[in-house]
């Protein structure tokens, strides 16, 4: 599918999530469903809408980190009812294409998801992909009840590249994105495309 990825011996394959395997932002639309489900922890007590919080919120580091605190409190059952409902309600599917794409790359090369969300949201969506290696914001946990504290690297801008390394100890042989936030991570990889918004700007456009 993508022949100078083919020629490459194995390695590691970097695909982000919202965006990129799947329409839309999982974290964005679990930030809207934590405002219907009407779940509050110490960060986000007195909120009116945690989502409308997370939209002031400057810089996009600062919102993917505040995505993930949001959890805080939840335990894992109820975000995967979250993710759940995103899902069939519409507010995230599959991208076809990109998760065939990775099931191709996965016959040669090791597949990532490699997500700015919560890493929780990605393990979810992973197994609906069928990716069961994922990387992103890590949030502390108390058995499987998350806890609004994150450890770790912000996994966005050159976020990307740190987790990456974190990973994988090694340049990666491809990478996929679909926003400004992925060019870093896409610059880093040996071949790299990128999709939605972005696609064919600065590389080649997938599909």
């Amino acid at each position: 599918m993508i022949p100078e990825l083919d020629r490459l011996p194995p390695g590691e394959a970097l695909f982000d999530m919202d965006g990129t395997l799947i329409t839309n932002d999982i974290a964005e639309a679990c930030l809207r469903g934590i405002d219907r489900i009407g779940h509050r922890n110490e960060l986000t007590q007195g909120e009116g809408s945690v989502f409308d919080a997370y939209k002031a919120i400057p810089s996009y580091q600062g919102q993917c980190r505040y995505a993930a605190l949001a959890l805080g409190g939840l335990r894992v059952g109820q975000v995967e009812a979250l993710v759940d409902h995103a899902f069939a309600n519409g507010e995230c599917e599959p991208v076809a294409a990109v998760c065939e794409l990775a099931h191709h790359v996965a016959l040669r090369h090791r597949v990532w998801l490699l997500t700015g969300s919560p890493e929780i949201l990605g393990v979810i969506v992973g197994r609906r992909l069928g990716i069961p290696r994922v990387y992103g914001i890590k949030l502390r946990a108390e058995g499987d009840r998350l806890l609004p504290q994150t450890f770790g690297t912000i996994t966005c801008d050159e976020g990307k590249i740190e987790a990456a390394w974190a990973m994988t100890g090694r340049i990666p042989v491809f990478a996929i994105g679909d926003s400004v936030h992925d060019l870093p991570l896409l610059r880093h990889a040996r071949v790299a495309r990128t999709c939605g918004r972005n696609a064919g700007v600065e590389f080649p456009a997938f599909p």
